[in-house]
């Protein structure tokens, strides 16, 4: 008998997408793939309706993972930054069109909400906005500001409402991100080019961190570039002088070392100053 519950999976899918166990990954998604199969299947043969299995195969592959290819790219929130003032940005990040008709996006309070009209696709590897006002495009049709510039979360929601991605910048991510880690003795001789700040993402949401920036004390500072992203339930490093793109290819680029041996303090702070977290040893 095949037990398998579809909504419990789905709920799974934010976990398993973003997690870095490769194989626990592979072997979730190929149970979840076969026994949905299995059901589609059974249901069209109790049907008398036409098709194969692979089809049925194929079916179960677009009805668990196709929405989860969307993913909210970017959110300008400043409205001073761009002629076409606030929006926020999807990206089809998988190989297959999308129907967005009836999706959602919502704009962090009850009411502020662009619903898709029908026949909206989005192709792959494409980019859509959505603006808080303007003519002949997709937008809020607001004539009031939809982002907050102090800090806001944007939710994005399939047409059965099923939540799909987050988007979170300036307060309403700071409970989300910790320094989890300061790297002070570093094994490069003399320069100790290889300490590094571990920067981790509590959340399920994507974080921007434009222009967040990291202090090490006086004259010691980092400021994370415009479009930086913190992904889900992920960790970055900003290293001394070093570049490693695996970890998010972020370094200070002092020719000393920044971090003290025996004590120190490392502080986040979001793109208004705004202390964020903090980190202590010695």
């Amino acid at each position: 008998m095949n037990t398998f519950n579809l909504q419990k999976f789905i709920d799974k899918i934010p976990e398993i997408k973003f997690s870095t166990d490769v194989q626990n990954t592979w072997d979730q998604m190929d149970k979840a793939v076969l026994a949905n199969a299995q059901l589609l299947h059974q249901d069209r043969i109790n049907c008398s309706e036409s098709g194969s299995a692979f089809n049925d195969w194929w079916l179960s592959c677009c009805e668990l993972f196709s929405a989860r290819q969307i993913i909210i790219n970017k959110l300008n929130f400043d409205s001073s930054e761009s002629e076409d003032g606030e929006y926020i940005e999807l990206f089809n990040t998988g190989p297959m069109i999308v129907d967005l008709t009836d999706w959602k996006i919502n704009a962090g309070n009850e009411g502020q909400d662009m619903i898709f009209p029908k026949g909206t696709l989005i192709h792959p590897k494409s980019k859509l906005r959505i603006y808080t006002n303007k003519d002949q495009s997709y937008s809020f049709n607001s004539k009031q500001s939809v982002w907050n510039n102090k800090g806001d979360k944007a939710f994005l929601f399939d047409k059965s409402q099923q939540l799909i991605c987050t988007w979170a910048y300036g307060e309403k991510a700071h409970k989300d991100v910790f320094i989890n880690h300061i790297y002070f003795d570093g094994q490069e001789k003399y320069t100790e080019s290889d300490e590094y700040v571990e920067i981790e993402n509590l959340s399920s949401n994507y974080i921007d961190i434009s222009n967040w920036l990291l202090s090490a004390g006086k004259n010691q500072e980092f400021i994370f570039p415009q479009n930086a992203t913190l992904k889900p339930n992920a960790k970055i490093k900003v290293y001394t002088n070093h570049l490693d793109i695996n970890s998010g290819g972020y370094s200070f680029n002092s020719k000393k070392a920044v971090w003290n041996n025996k004590s120190d303090i490392g502080i986040l702070f979001d793109y208004k100053r705004k202390q964020v977290c903090e980190y202590k040893y010695g």
